[in-house]
């Protein structure tokens, strides 16, 4: 089952998964479609090097939090789990509320 979505609880740390997000991107390992990357673009730095906190978006915040959740253990644990376990099509769609088809 998928967790949910930690957030950053330190400035330290959003900053981290913005900087997760930028080393992906420059190195070709995060791909969006056309137009998606717009709030990532934006986002500007301080003369200190810090992030401006008022030039992230709701999107780049949410891309930089996806990157971060996408780098984490426990969620490469599942996926490695999920591969072991046999391909989507051999097990049936988990839908909560719904009665298996007889």
């Amino acid at each position: 089952m998928m967790e949910t979505m930690q957030i950053p609880m330190t400035r330290a740390e959003f900053e981290r998964r913005f900087h997760l997000l930028r080393e992906q991107i420059r190195h070709g390992r995060f791909h969006v479609a056309q137009g998606m990357t717009l709030g990532i673009e934006k986002v500007r730095y301080l003369p200190n090097g810090r992030i401006d906190f008022l030039s992230v978006n709701e999107s780049a915040r949410l891309q930089a939090n996806m990157m971060s959740q996408f780098q984490s253990e426990a969620f490469n644990d599942m996926v490695k789990t999920r591969g072991a376990q046999g391909s989507p099509q051999d097990s049936p769609p988990e839908h909560a509320g719904e009665a298996p088809a007889e």
